[in-house]
């Protein structure tokens, strides 16, 4: 059963890895350098001489925004940060930057800011430096939250720290505004003061499609806004259809999954053939004998646990093999004959196990149980040699590569997605945080190929349980997908089925795989004798009983692998017993089948104990700045040197 613990608490580990992972995601999604907003520092390091900023705009609101300026420095100072809006739903895709010094791209204050950093870290420009530069990006806007045939826009943002001393903006609609609105707030704001039609520095084109203001001297936080209304009908909505290629392939690799796992991957219906006594397999020579509890535990959940390994010990008893001694100073085990060898690893840990044994009066050697971890090493090399027994024997190949691959798909289409979708937004936007898509993946994955492995072995309380669980990692894992990747590179409409699918992939993958005819009548064997020792009656167990006394001491290793010992062990509490023919105690006069299940337990344990090791062991503001049009406007954002 300490193995069944064991998996239950790793089933729970990963689910709480799952849901720290979540929680974790989501709170650097929504509290990340939120704090940085709304500073109203001055920043008299620098002064821009001139900014031009052209906006042109197309029918479904996109535009194209191209802000050219120039910046000179009045102290020692690395360069320029200029921020761009995304907190109100807007979108940058293909964002360029050209001007002498190197830049990089990358998000601020929670992702609400795409910032541009000019400059080089281990260089500083030198007082009266002049920065020319030119920053252009295809800028994509939502329908205003005042109606839809508004666009409301600040080509100057209210975020710049430094004044501009010579400010232009120049914006070019799909069709000439709707002057005949009646609403008194459409207009041209600076500074977040409205100025009256017709003043001095705004000029409209013969079609009256495009607006240029000379705005002059802007103090620090004083942009250029500018609403209007289009005629009804003129504008519709813009579809961001990036994203469909990415969903497209994630919906590819789930139906994959589904159509290997349902149609190709269905395993022949298990049908246990019920049996009293272990099933019978072709040993050494060809006889005919009893599998090995050990073997046993392999096939029944794929493993071989240490506990497993153990269980020779008590299978070599109920043979007559070897005796196990309860004295006062300790359990000893006391070798009686040669083991009849099955298989080779059975020999050498049998003689590993009475190597450094010593000799009694009687002459024969014995050995007492201790917890160093001298049998470590030989419990260690009979895992790995029935593993490789059964190697490559329990499921087709081709299935097992299919649901690795898969798995592997998953993570790649996960790290892909989260990075291309960001370089959509500039080739300089690497998202590394998409990688972090790989651990939802993996988690997924190791949870499958844990419950897929002990399947047979659960009972089915448990599976329902873990398959409850398993569908809410699956869901939280999606979820986390969802935020790892930022909203203004890829909407909501994209990730929601983008997750999804991708985590409904991942869930299947390890549960493509097909048993091998082998495999499924080893199971059938196991599998019927297990619901035997599981649901036998009173009366087949006295009927056995009568037939052989010591029948529940040579079914108790095999049932100690099977996980169900206790079961076992509670079927003969009201049935007469007698004690193991190999057991002998010199301090307990009283025995009991539940007290000699608690010896097994400690002498496995000290058996397969593991030797102890000596080791010792910002910023500007978004959106629109004060005052201005009261609908609130797109674009804005600002800069500031660093």
């Amino acid at each position: 059963m300490a193995v069944a613990k064991k998996n239950t608490a790793a089933v729970i580990v990963l689910f709480v890895v799952a849901v720290l992972f979540f929680i974790t995601i989501l709170c650097f999604a929504l509290f990340l350098d939120d704090s940085a907003t709304e500073s109203k520092i001055i920043d008299d390091d620098v002064e821009y001489t001139r900014m031009d900023v052209s906006v042109d705009f197309d029918a479904d609101r996109t535009c194209f925004v191209k802000n050219s300026f120039s910046a000179r420095f009045k102290t020692y100072k690395h360069g320029i940060i200029v921020d761009i809006p995304v907190n109100s739903g807007e979108k940058v895709r293909g964002l360029k930057v050209d001007c002498a010094l190197p830049y990089e791209v990358g998000y601020e204050a929670g992702r609400k800011l795409v910032y541009v950093k000019i400059g080089d870290p281990d260089r500083i420009q030198p007082s009266g430096y002049v920065l020319d530069c030119t920053i252009a990006y295809d800028y994509i806007t939502p329908e205003h939250k005042s109606g839809s045939d508004i666009l409301a826009f600040m080509p100057i943002g209210g975020g710049w720290a430094s004044p501009i001393q010579d400010a232009r903006v120049t914006v070019t609609y799909p069709v000439a505004p709707d002057f005949s609105a009646d609403d008194l707030d459409y207009g041209i704001y600076i500074g977040g003061r409205k100025i009256e039609d017709g003043a001095q520095g705004v000029s409209w084109s013969a079609d009256n499609k495009t607006v240029t203001v000379d705005a002059g001297r802007l103090a620090a936080y004083n942009g250029v806004e500018i609403a209007y209304k289009m005629p009804d009908g003129t504008l519709e909505n813009h579809y961001d259809l990036g994203w469909i290629g990415i969903v497209i392939a994630a919906s590819v690799l789930f139906a994959a999954a589904v159509v290997v796992m349902i149609v190709f991957g269905r395993d022949k219906p298990l049908t246990p053939v019920l049996e009293f006594y272990p099933p019978r397999v072709t040993g050494k020579s060809n006889r005919s004998r009893y599998m090995l509890p050990v073997q046993m535990g392999k096939i029944i959940d794929g493993t071989c646990s240490a506990e497993d390994v153990t269980s020779l010990i008590f299978y070599w008893a109920s043979k007559g093999f070897l005796a196990i001694d309860d004295r006062e100073d300790g359990t000893y085990l006391r070798r009686l004959s040669e083991v009849d060898e099955v298989t080779q690893y059975e020999r050498r840990f049998f003689e590993a196990l009475f190597a450094k044994a010593k000799c009694n009066e009687k002459g024969e050697r014995e050995l007492k149980i201790t917890s160093d971890g001298k049998l470590a090493s030989a419990v260690s090399a009979v895992s790995s040699a029935v593993n490789a027994e059964y190697r490559g024997k329990f499921y087709k190949s081709k299935f097992t590569a299919i649901s690795a691959a898969m798995s592997v798909l998953c993570g790649l289409l996960g790290v892909l997605s989260a990075v291309l979708v960001t370089l959509s937004v500039s080739a300089r936007l690497f998202n590394f945080g998409g990688f972090l898509v790989v651990l939802p993946v993996f988690i997924s994955a190791l949870l499958g190929a844990l419950i897929n492995r002990y399947w047979f072995k659960l009972p089915q309380h448990k599976r329902r349980l873990y398959i409850v669980l398993y569908s809410a990692v699956t869901v939280l894992l999606s979820v986390a997908v969802m935020f790892i990747i930022p909203t203004d590179a890829m909407s909501w409409w994209g990730k929601i089925p983008f997750a999804l699918l991708l985590g409904g992939a991942a869930a299947i993958a390890p549960f493509i795989t097909v048993r091998s005819e082998y495999y499924t009548e080893q199971l059938n064997s196991v599998m019927g004798f297990r619901d035997f020792i599981r649901d036998a009656e009173k009366e087949r167990l006295e009927q056995l009983l009568e037939e052989n006394p010591q029948y529940y001491y040579d079914i108790l290793p095999y049932a100690n692998v099977l996980g169900v010992s206790d079961i076992w062990a509670d079927k003969f509490k009201d049935i007469t017993v007698p004690p193991p023919a190999y057991y002998t105690s010199t301090h307990s006069v009283l025995f009991d089948i539940f007290m000699f299940r608690s010896i097994t337990r400690s002498i496995g344990r000290s058996i397969s104990a593991v030797p102890k090791s000596n080791s010792g062991s910002f910023s500007s503001g978004g959106g629109f700045g004060g005052g201005g049009f009261s609908g609130g406007s797109f674009g804005g954002g600002g800069g500031r040197s660093w």
